[in-house]
C-alpha cells in the first residue's frame, strides 16, 4: 500500500513548489493549479490591471516570484521583445529586443508562439529566425547569458513547440521535416549540449513535452511525433524509456500530452479536426495502446486532467469530459459559437476556457456539465492563461489582463 501510494504520488513532479507557472501549461504542462476563488463572471471592471502589449502573440505567460515574463511581436517587421511585468501591479520592469530574420509560417501562427520557461536563475527562449531554431537564456533582469544555434528547423507553418526544464536540463524539441530532426538537452547554466536524440519526424508536431517523476524518482520527458506518437526519454541523459507507435501516420500532433491518474494521453489531427488519439498508462516498463478515441478531439488545444478525468476543449468549441481509465465518455456539451485555440486551464474545481473572440467559459470540474459563468477579454485571443500567486493571466491580442481571486489584494 504505502509503495502505491508512493508511486500514485511521484506522477507529479517534483517541481510542483511555491513556484507556480514557470513553463507552458504550467506544473509539468498539466495546466492545473489548486488555487482557487476567481469569480465566475467579470468583465473590464474585474481585472486588476490592463497593460497593452507591443504587438500580438500566443506564447503564454510564466512566472517566477513576483515577476511575470512574456514575448511578443512588435509593429516593426524582424523583431520581437522578451517583457518583464510586476505580477502584482502590471508595471513593465523591462523589455528585451530580438532582431529576427522573418520566415514563413501558418496564418494563425506567430513570431512569438513558443512559451519560455523560467527557474530561479534564468529565463529561456527557443524560436525561429529565418531557417534556424535559436536557443538563449536571459538573466531575471533582462541581461542576455548565452545563445545557442541549433541549425536548421524546416517547417512550413513556422515553429511553435516550447522548452522545458527537467532533470536539471533544458529540453528543447526540434523536431521537423525540413532539417536534421532531434530532441537536445542543454546545460542551463551555458547552453552546452548535454544530449541529443535523433528523430525521423513525418508531419512536424508543435506540441511542448509532459514531465512526470518515475518511480526511482527521476524526471521523464514525453514527447509527441509521427512516426512515434509518444517517445518517453529520461529527462537528464536522453535514453529513451519507451516509444508507442502512431496509429495514425498521415495526422500531426499539435496539443501537447496530458497526465491524467497517470494515463498520458495525447491527439493528433489535420485541417482544423482532431482525429485520432492514443491514451497509455506510464507505469508499464514498455507502454501498449490503452484505448484510443477518433471523435470529440481537439487538435490545437491540449487536453485537461484532474486525476480521473479527461476534458477536452475541441478546436470548434465543444466541451468533451471522459474517464481516463477507459476513455469512456461522461459529457460533451457546446460552450463556445467560435473556435478555439487555447488550451483550457483549472483553478481549484473551474476549468476556464477562451474562445478566439476574447470569451471565457467558467465550467465546473467534475461529471456533470454545469456553465457556472462568462467573461470577456475584449480583443481576441489565441494564448493559453496562467495561473500563480492568486492571479490568473489573459493573453489577449492586444493586452496583457490579471484577474485576482477573492482573497488577493489589488494594486
Amino acid at each position: 500500500m504505502k509503495i502505491s501510494l508512493l508511486f500514485a504520488l511521484t506522477l507529479f513532479s517534483g517541481a510542483v513548489s511555491a513556484q507556480e507557472w514557470t513553463r507552458f501549461r504550467g506544473p509539468d504542462g498539466s495546466g492545473s493549479s489548486a488555487a482557487g476563488g476567481f469569480p465566475d463572471h467579470f468583465g473590464e471592471g474585474d481585472f486588476a490591471w490592463k497593460v497593452a502589449l507591443p504587438g500580438p502573440g500566443i506564447a503564454s505567460p510564466v512566472l517566477w516570484g513576483s515577476r511575470l515574463f512574456l514575448t511578443s511581436e512588435t509593429a516593426e517587421a524582424g523583431k520581437r521583445v522578451v517583457l518583464a511585468f510586476d505580477a502584482a501591479s502590471g508595471r513593465e520592469l523591462w523589455r528585451v529586443e530580438d532582431r529576427f530574420s522573418v520566415y514563413g509560417q501558418h496564418q494563425f501562427n506567430s513570431f512569438a508562439s513558443s512559451t519560455p520557461c523560467v527557474d530561479g536563475e534564468r529565463l529561456y527562449l527557443a524560436w525561429t529566425s529565418g531557417g534556424n531554431l535559436q536557443v538563449m537564456a536571459l538573466s531575471h533582469e533582462g541581461k542576455a547569458l548565452w545563445t545557442r544555434d541549433l541549425g536548421a528547423y524546416g517547417e512550413e507553418h513556422g515553429s511553435g513547440s516550447s522548452p522545458v526544464l527537467a532533470g536539471g536540463v533544458l529540453v528543447v524539441p526540434k523536431d521537423n521535416v525540413g532539417g536534421e530532426s532531434f530532441i537536445a538537452g542543454l546545460k542551463p547554466s551555458d547552453g552546452t549540449v548535454v544530449w541529443k536524440h535523433a528523430r525521423q519526424s513525418v508531419r512536424t508536431p508543435f506540441s511542448t513535452p509532459l514531465v512526470f517523476r518515475q518511480a526511482d524518482g527521476r524526471e521523464a520527458v514525453v514527447l509527441t511525433g509521427n512516426p512515434q506518437a509518444l517517445t518517453c526519454l529520461d529527462a537528464a541523459d536522453g535514453r529513451v524509456l519507451w516509444e508507442v507507435e502512431n496509429p495514425s501516420p498521415t495526422d500531426r500532433a499539435v496539443g501537447s500530452p496530458t497526465l491524467a491518474g497517470g494515463i498520458c494521453f495525447m491527439t493528433m489531427g489535420q485541417g482544423g479536426t482532431g482525429k485520432a488519439s492514443v491514451a497509455v498508462r506510464v507505469s508499464e516498463a514498455k507502454p501498449s495502446i490503452l484505448w484510443q478515441r477518433s471523435k470529440g478531439l481537439p487538435y490545437v488545444p491540449s487536453a485537461l486532467g484532474d486525476g480521473k478525468r479527461l476534458y477536452l476543449l475541441g478546436d470548434g468549441g465543444v466541451l468533451t469530459c471522459l474517464r481516463a481509465e477507459d476513455g469512456t465518455e461522461v459529457y460533451s456539451e457546446r460552450v463556445f459559437a467560435d473556435k478555439v485555440y487555447s488550451s483550457p486551464v483549472m483553478a481549484g474545481d473551474r476549468i476556464y476556457c477562451t474562445g478566439r473572440s476574447g470569451e471565457v467559459v467558467v465550467v465546473a470540474a467534475g461529471d456533470t456539465f454545469r456553465k457556472l459563468g462568462e467573461g470577456q477579454l475584449g480583443a481576441a485571443s489565441d494564448a493559453t492563461p496562467a495561473i500563480a500567486g492568486g492571479r490568473l493571466f489573459f493573453r489577449s491580442k492586444t493586452h496583457l489582463l490579471c484577474l485576482p481571486s477573492a482573497s488577493t489584494p489589488r494594486p
